[in-house]
C-alpha cells in the first residue's frame, strides 16, 4: 500500500477470546511503526514487532472497550514509554483506569504519556501520519484512523456488519451517521481494517453490507 512514495506494511494479530484485531502499521523504509489497539493476547504483537525489527513509536486506540485495551501494560513493557493516543471522550479510561462501560467493569492500570487523537487533525508517529476521523456510535470516542488507502475502523464498520450500539454509551443512529458521513464517503478501493474479522473495502460494504 502506497501513500505517495511511502510503503506501508500492515499485519494483524487476533486474540482467541474475542477475535479482536491488533494491527502493526509499519513504514517499510524507516521501520517506524505504530500498534493500533491492544487485544487480550499482546504477546502475539510483541513477537510480530520483534520478527520484523520494527520501532514502535506509539499505540493508537480506536476506542477503549476492554478487548481493545487489555494488552496495553504488556505493550508498554515491551516497547517502552511510547505515547498512547486516544480520543478525549475516552481519555479517562486510560489515564485513570476507569471502565468505559458499566457492562464491563474491568479496571485497568492508569497510564501516563497519553496523547489526543483529535478529529480532523493529523496524528504523527515517527514517519507515519494518520488522519483522525471521529466515528462515534459504538462508543463516544470511537475513531477511524486513515493512512494512505487504509482505514482502521475499530468497532464501527466490519465486513458485512456494523458495531454494536446496544451497550451503555452506544447510539445506533449516531453510528449509522458516522459510517455514512465519514466512511462511505471514502473511495471504493479504501481498505477497511476492522476491530474484528477480515479486511474488506468501502466499495464492498457500500454495495453489500445489509446493515447499511
Amino acid at each position: 500500500m502506497n501513500q505517495h512514495e511511502q510503503r506501508i506494511h500492515i499485519e494483524a494479530t487476533a486474540d482467541r477470546q474475542f477475535g479482536a484485531n491488533s494491527y502493526l502499521v509499519e513504514d517499510e523504509e524507516t521501520g517506524d511503526a505504530v500498534v493500533v489497539d491492544a487485544n487480550l493476547e499482546p504477546e502475539l504483537m510483541v513477537d510480530l514487532v520483534r520478527r520484523r525489527g520494527a520501532r514502535v513509536r506509539a499505540i493508537l486506540l480506536t476506542h477503549t472497550d476492554i478487548d481493545h485495551v487489555a494488552g496495553l501494560s504488556r505493550l508498554r513493557e515491551a516497547f517502552g514509554d511510547v505515547p498512547i493516543a486516544v480520543h478525549d471522550a475516552e481519555r479517562e479510561t486510560i489515564t485513570r483506569g476507569t471502565p468505559m462501560r458499566r457492562e464491563f467493569p474491568h479496571e485497568l492500570p492508569a497510564f501516563d504519556h497519553v496523547e489526543a487523537l483529535r478529529p480532523g487533525e493529523i496524528y504523527r508517529a515517527g514517519s507515519l501520519a494518520f488522519e483522525v476521523l471521529h466515528t462515534p456510535g459504538h462508543s463516544p470516542g470511537g475513531v477511524t484512523l486513515k493512512i494512505g488507502n487504509a482505514l482502521f475502523t475499530g468497532d464501527a464498520l466490519f465486513a458485512g456488519s456494523i458495531g454494536r450500539s446496544d451497550l451503555s454509551n452506544g447510539d445506533g443512529e449516531e453510528l449509522l451517521r458516522s459510517i455514512r458521513e465519514r466512511l462511505l464517503t471514502q473511495p471504493d478501493e479504501s481498505l477497511v481494517f476492522s476491530g474484528h474479522g477480515p479486511v474488506t473495502t468501502i466499495g464492498q460494504e457500500r454495495r453489500y453490507n445489509p446493515f447499511l
